[in-house]
């Protein structure tokens, strides 16, 4: 007889992918992208969202480092383009650590930033001052819509199920908003998210239901995001296909012996060996250049 564990997590997965395909969501995050409307090399770069955009990770000393993420490596890559072609080329990275889809429209991000107000507000009125220049905009925003539904290591699933519905409305908002301040010549890319849970899978039985269960979650999450920027005619950089998220199969040698492809795929490219969700350096370049390969 299977464990009752097993018997539940099975079922609870049977429902969470139901959900996901009754809504119309599944796969939403690889939508093509929009057209282009100018295909020559931005002169300007918005970098937008939580801690990822602000290049947030760990160091071993217990230390934290910001400023050497994803925004960065797709910055000096544009910047190496624009110098070749002779034209003028400026990165701006609003991207605050903690941010919410809430906080980034009302306000009240918790971790210090240069700006008085909201960074949506802030985003609009660099759009609005740019408005005939050729501007990328990145944004990756809603982990920490979720981010408290996993304390102590376990998930909890209304939390999380709430929390994406307040990603599907405060996305909506934040797109709506950028669009209308941003010129003809601007082009926005959404990013969906990686999942860092599946690094429980090593740690024992428990963990592997742990990360077993954060995978139609995180494909829940992932196809609102990617529904959402469709609607908005926003591409979205699928960063979950990049970290191969849903590849169970097959299992590869690791740190911590031989394990799905997907988990070790967060072993390397996370922090998470030692707690850390966030990207390390390989891991932000991998979203840089899941991010470039739109443009």
């Amino acid at each position: 007889m299977r464990p009752a564990l097993s018997v539940r997590l099975e079922l609870l997965l049977a429902a969470l992918l139901f959900t996901a395909s009754v809504l119309g969501l599944a796969g939403a995050s690889t939508a093509s992208a929009a057209p282009v409307a100018d295909g020559r090399t931005p002169t300007h770069y918005l970098a937008l969202g939580d801690s990822l955009a602000a290049g947030y990770q760990s160091t071993p000393d217990g230390g934290h480092v910001v400023g050497r993420g994803y925004a960065q490596d797709i910055a000096k890559v544009l910047g190496g383009r624009a110098a070749a072609a002779g034209q003028p080329f400026a990165f701006t990275g609003l991207g605050c650590p903690g941010e919410s889809t809430a906080t980034m429209i009302d306000g009240g991000c918790p971790y210090p930033h240069p700006y008085s107000g909201p960074q949506l507000a802030e985003a609009e009125s660099y759009l609005r001052a740019h408005h005939g220049d050729r501007v990328l905009v990145t944004l990756d925003i809603g982990a920490n819509d979720i981010g408290h539904c996993t304390a102590g290591g376990s998930i909890d699933v209304p939390c999380t199920l709430a929390g994406v519905d307040t990603v599907r409305h405060g996305l909506d908002t934040v797109l709506t908003r950028l669009r209308a301040a941003a010129g003809p010549h601007t082009r926005i890319i959404g990013m969906n998210l990686y999942d860092p849970y599946l690094a429980a899978w090593p740690t024992g039985d428990q963990g592997r239901a742990t990360a077993l269960l954060s995978l139609p979650l995180a494909d829940l999450l992932n196809a609102v995001i990617g529904t959402v920027d469709t609607a908005h005619g926003v591409p979205t950089a699928d960063v979950a296909g990049a970290f191969r998220t849903n590849s169970l199969f097959p299992t590869v040698p690791s740190g911590a012996g031989r394990v799905p492809l997907n988990v070790a795929r967060v072993l390397q490219w996370t922090n998470m060996a030692r707690g850390d969700i966030h990207a390390n350096d390989a891991g932000y370049q991998a979203i840089a250049d899941t991010f470039l390969a739109r443009l």
